[in-house]
């Protein structure tokens, strides 16, 4: 039996394997704290799980974007299991779907409660830092942009509604800028009083999380349904500027406040995703 630890590990790979940009060994296993060889052998585990990781031509790593999609819920479980026992109850794969079946549905509970109480304890610390006005340390944070992994010293001003993202003015920057909960290791309480006070600002992020940049950029984006299930997932805020159309594509049109993650993401999947 998986100790506490390795449970929580695997959700978390599981995290970073989701999230873009796609991860090299040495990045994923700062993250999950552990030994390169260590990070090899929960790999394996995955694929032991029935994940599809997959590694490409500069050995980063990611999950198939097809395996990306929301699984079985209770009620559906239990309606594929009773249609197999009665249409196909001698195959012998039978018994195979019926132990995953559940095991989705757990797998997909405890992630979220591990995810939910994670982001709790991090939404915790941050409150009662902007309560006493101290300066805090974000640990350990996964920045998409420059695919680096460390420590900001940071003066917390407050969240956006979604409670996705903290607006914090950064101490070594002197910049006020985004952080991504999810991509916080943990908060360390400084006894430091706010410095920059006068400098602080509420930003207002684009569906990307990026902060206003004096400029706006007007985007329209045509995809395929895998890469919109993929754009949701990474980044849920495109939700809202997303429509479907006739033929089965989908059409993403916003302003961003920085091209940065549009021209990485069309460089990801430029087969399904399209600049229009």
């Amino acid at each position: 039996m998986f100790n506490q630890h390795r449970i929580l590990r695997v959700f978390k790979l599981i995290t970073l394997l989701k999230s873009f940009p796609k991860k090299s060994i040495k990045r994923l296993a700062e993250s999950l704290e552990i030994s390169e060889r260590s990070t090899y052998r929960y790999l394996d585990l995955m694929t032991e799980l029935g994940f599809e990781v997959e590694k490409d031509e500069h050995n980063k790593y990611s999950l198939n974007s097809d395996m990306l999609v929301e699984p079985f819920t209770k009620e559906e479980s239990a309606l594929i299991i009773e249609v197999l026992s009665v249409s196909a109850k001698n195959n012998p794969l039978v018994a195979s779907i019926k132990a995953k079946l559940p095991w989705m549905e757990e797998a997909n509970v405890v992630s979220n409660h591990v995810f939910s109480g994670h982001v709790g304890k991090l939404l915790t610390s941050i409150n009662e830092a902007i309560q006493q006005k101290n300066q805090i340390i974000i640990q350990k944070y996964q920045s998409a942009s420059s695919e680096t992994i460390s420590d900001r010293l940071v003066e917390p001003i407050g969240f956006t509604s979604n409670y996705q993202y903290l607006c914090a003015f950064e101490v070594e920057s002197k910049l006020n800028k985004y952080f991504k909960l999810e991509r916080m290791g943990g908060i360390e309480q400084t006894q430091e009083n706010f410095q920059f006070k006068d400098s602080h600002k509420l930003l207002n992020p684009d569906a990307f999380g990026f902060n206003e940049s004096g400029e706006k950029f007007p985007i329209k984006l045509q995809m395929s349904m895998r890469a919109q299930l993929w754009l949701r997932d990474d980044y849920p805020e495109t939700a809202k500027y997303m429509s479907e159309n006739i033929d089965g594509s989908w059409t993403l049109e916003t302003e961003v406040n920085n091209m940065e993650p549009v021209n990485r993401i069309l460089r990801s999947m430029p087969e399904e995703i399209k600049l229009v």
